[in-house]
């Protein structure tokens, strides 16, 4: 990133601090207690919203120490 940019955050939806005053309670229960930052090439995330553009949401699954990644529909 140019200096002075900032990355995008993604949280989620039971984590976003915005939309759940447990949010923190929630993560550390579910995720631990590390920051639970995962960084994702802008590349990469592109390449595959382009395979769904009607996609809504990234889902990602940790059952591996690699997180799967795919995106999804949701009305």
């Amino acid at each position: 990133m140019a200096e002075g940019q900032r990355a995008l955050a993604v949280y989620a939806d039971e984590c976003d601090p915005k939309t759940n005053p447990d949010h923190w309670h929630y993560k550390r229960r579910y995720f631990g207690g590390d920051d639970g930052i995962v960084f994702i090439d802008a590349e990469s995330l592109e390449a595959m919203l382009s395979t769904n553009p009607e996609a809504t949401y990234l889902r990602a699954e940790f059952a591996t120490e690699t997180p799967q990644l795919s995106v999804i529909t949701r009305s």
